[in-house]
């Protein structure tokens, strides 16, 4: 056969090739034909669920962001369905809708308490089996309230709720310590793990929940609804049991270095507060096995500024900062002593981890301590605490100038 024949059959078997790799996306849709699903709530109900999807209107966002006449309704829309399995909400939002539903763009899950403490692990299997959703978005469980209902509020700041609750949860957690913010993936992978608990943020509603559905709640200065994180939520297995309070769940975040700020006021010694701002903060964990049993040592340096200062007392004394380092530390050691005793009394799991590091710092003590203990261990594990704090500013002014103010 001629050279040149064979040239070209080979080029054209080669341009045919490259015709299966570059043929398109198959599965592609306009954004005109998708109805993007923002935030999702899931109760239980007396068969199966109650789920309920707040999707966005892509019109009023449209108008509101250019200046055109934004205004006219609410931006998004709540579905709400009881269905036996979490896909036949999928499958009924695209009966109702005039869109094609699309889990891509997820910002928050809330879990109704009802449903957290009969058991989430049943649900959340879909969200782990569908490719769409990326498992990044915030978990959170609705306190006192339905799921269905918390996302029915309408919030003044952030013209979209699911938007609302995923930044004020990413910005709470790093601002005050006071709450903890778990994407899926993390709540999936404590769920699994050998050692460790997990926990959820709860969100509680402020005031009416039918008040929060209609427009005028975003039209006052005082809302008659709003959204706020409320303690945390702490799970058996997949059950919620119990919730810790604001110190417990600082002291939790200072166990497990989650603290990028915090602020408390330590006394003078006029028994007015100076405010404390931990501005940078690391928690190092290290686990020794003495004389076959495993001991936990917690190390906690902090870095802080004063913030406000209601005491006479003088901020010039090098003993005076000396002396707030002390109370500060001995206040961080408190938070974390109490935590673990609290959560070991009341509900005798470990969310701290400390099994988790146990297992990986030595399989086999980790196993002995299992034989010897069982769920137990937390009951008798030596853990030893200690902070460094360090006060870095005072401010731009030393002492407070109110003792100055002239009658």
């Amino acid at each position: 056969m001629n050279k040149k024949i064979i040239r070209g059959v080979l080029r054209l078997m080669i341009a045919l090739q490259f015709t299966l790799v570059l043929s398109g996306c198959w599965e592609r849709k306009e954004l005109n034909e998708v109805a993007f699903v923002l935030g999702i709530g899931i109760d239980k109900a007396e068969t199966g669920y109650t789920v309920s999807m707040q999707v966005v209107i892509p019109s009023a966002i449209s108008s509101q962001s250019t200046g055109g006449g934004g205004g006219t309704g609410v931006p998004v829309v709540v579905y709400k369905f009881t269905v036996p399995t979490f896909y036949d909400a999928q499958r009924k939002l695209n009966l109702d809708s005039s869109r094609t539903s699309y889990l891509g763009h997820i910002r928050v899950l809330v879990i109704g308490e009802e449903l957290a403490r009969s058991g989430v692990g049943e649900i959340l299997d879909v969200f782990k089996r569908s490719r769409e959703p990326r498992m990044d978005f915030y978990v959170m469980v609705a306190r006192d309230a339905t799921a269905s209902d918390v996302l029915n509020v309408l919030t003044p700041m952030d013209k979209l709720p699911a938007n609302k609750l995923f930044s004020s949860l990413d910005n709470s957690y790093k601002d005050s310590a006071k709450t903890v913010a778990v994407t899926l993936d993390d709540f999936i992978e404590n769920l699994l793990s050998e050692g460790e608990h997990p926990v959820l943020t709860g969100v509680k509603i402020m005031g009416d929940p039918k008040e929060g559905e209609d427009k005028s709640n975003v039209e006052r200065t005082m809302p008659k609804a709003r959204l706020e994180y409320h303690t945390v939520a702490v799970f058996r297995k997949d059950k919620l049991i119990g919730w810790l309070n604001e110190g417990e769940t600082i002291g939790y975040n200072y166990i497990n270095d989650k603290v990028t700020s915090h602020s408390g006021p330590i006394a003078g010694k006029d028994g007015k507060p100076i405010v404390i701002e931990s501005i940078k903060s690391s928690t190092k964990r290290k686990v020794k096995i003495i004389d076959g049993e495993p001991h936990i040592y917690l190390n906690v340096k902090a870095l802080c500024n004063i913030e406000e200062v209601q005491s006479t007392e003088n901020l010039e004394s090098e003993s005076t900062i000396k002396r707030l380092e002390k109370e500060t530390e001995k206040r961080i050691i408190e938070r974390m002593q109490n935590t673990v005793e609290q959560v070991t009394n009341r509900f005798n799991i470990d969310i701290m981890g400390f099994g988790q590091s146990i297992y990986h710092a030595s399989p086999k003590a980790w196993a002995k301590l299992q034989q010897k203990k069982g769920d137990d261990y937390l009951k008798s594990l030596p853990i030893h605490y200690s902070a460094s704090v360090v006060i870095n500013r005072v401010g731009l002014t030393d002492n407070s100038f109110l003792e100055k103010i002239k009658e």
